[in-house]
């Protein structure tokens, strides 16, 4: 998803690889039968690799692990299991990471702890399909945004569309984002994303990608739209 990950002044970001998180406890609700509920939401914790390129001298590239996050995919009933059309309830995705690039005689640290969020519409209209074990998406997720700080210390600070030097706040405006294909589990507990684009920009001079891996914490029954 075009999530846009700021990662600092100094950093891009290129192809990253999913990451698998650490064993959650899942909470899932037993023996729902088809009758019982309209829709299902799914909530899973979220780990990331950020991999950042294309940053000024290639000083800050390189793969950058991201999160905890979270993602809530409210789904159709399909025969008393989750599927068909998806849409996203909320994400959120915390990237706390530093990068130190040094050069013959330069050296700089930058400390990045942002936030992206999305918070979606229960009757809003659907961003993609659950076929089988796939989600595929087939528009992007609308009004992401990124608010934290930056810290910078060092040589290249204020310098290469690097951040100036010392704290800094970061917010980017409400913009679409998009994911790519969500692989699951047979049972629908776990899933990865592959490395997908976040942005490309020219101040600060990056290129961002994402992957994601995802762990259910609970499911639960919910109310069709009117």
């Amino acid at each position: 998803m075009t999530v846009r990950l700021y990662a600092l002044g100094l950093v891009g970001a290129a192809v990253g690889v999913a990451t698998a998180l650490a064993p959650a406890q899942v909470r899932a609700q037993a023996d729902a039968g088809p009758a019982a509920c309209g829709a299902w939401d799914l909530e899973y914790g979220l780990s990331g690799n950020l991999e950042l390129s294309d940053t000024p001298l290639g000083q800050g590239d390189g793969i950058y692990p991201v999160g905890p996050g979270s993602i809530v995919l409210r789904t159709d009933d399909v025969a008393g299991k989750p599927g068909g059309r998806v849409r996203v309830m909320s994400y959120e995705m915390h990237e706390v990471f530093k990068v130190v690039a040094k050069t013959l005689f330069w050296a700089t640290t930058v400390n990045t702890n942002t936030t992206t969020r999305a918070v979606g519409e229960p009757c809003a209209a659907s961003e993609g399909e659950l076929v089988g074990t796939a989600l595929r998406w087939n528009r992007p997720l609308p009004d992401v945004r990124t608010d934290g700080t930056l810290l910078c210390d060092g040589s290249f600070c204020g310098k290469f569309g690097a951040p100036p030097a010392g704290p800094s706040e970061i917010h980017l405006p409400a913009h679409p984002s998009s994911f790519k294909t969500f692989q699951f589990s047979a049972d629908m507990r776990t899933f990865t994303m592959a490395s997908t684009f976040v942005s490309k920009t020219d101040a600060p001079k990056q290129t961002a990608h994402i992957a994601l891996s995802g762990r259910e914490l609970r499911r639960s029954c919910v109310p069709t739209c009117p």
